[in-house]
């Protein structure tokens, strides 16, 4: 993985850009990684997201927009699948579920 960006300032509540997190769809036990553009317009790279064991995670503080790339990894780090998720720059919330 490329290296990790630090996240910018956040959004003021669901007004530009999302927290992302996942709806139980990962691999048991295993860690995710997104990468596409925070709310400043920069282009990021998350820190790795572990997820539980029915596959929920979720990163705090870290706030996306746009198309997002989404990669899912099984816990002994192969790569699962991957895939996109269209984070909304703003609506009522502040999350967004891939």
């Amino acid at each position: 993985m490329a290296a990790v960006t630090a996240a910018a300032p956040p959004a003021v509540a669901g007004s530009n850009g999302q927290q992302i997190a996942f709806n139980y769809s990962g691999p048991a036990y295993g860690f995710v990684y997104l990468e596409g553009y925070n709310q400043s317009g920069d282009w990021v790279y998350s820190p790795s997201i572990p997820l539980d064991s029915s596959g929920y995670g979720q990163l705090y503080g870290w706030w996306w927009r746009g198309f997002v790339t989404v990669n899912f990894y099984h816990s002994n780090g192969t790569w699962a699948r991957g895939s996109t998720c269209n984070v909304p720059i703003d609506q009522w919330g502040d999350w967004t579920y891939c």
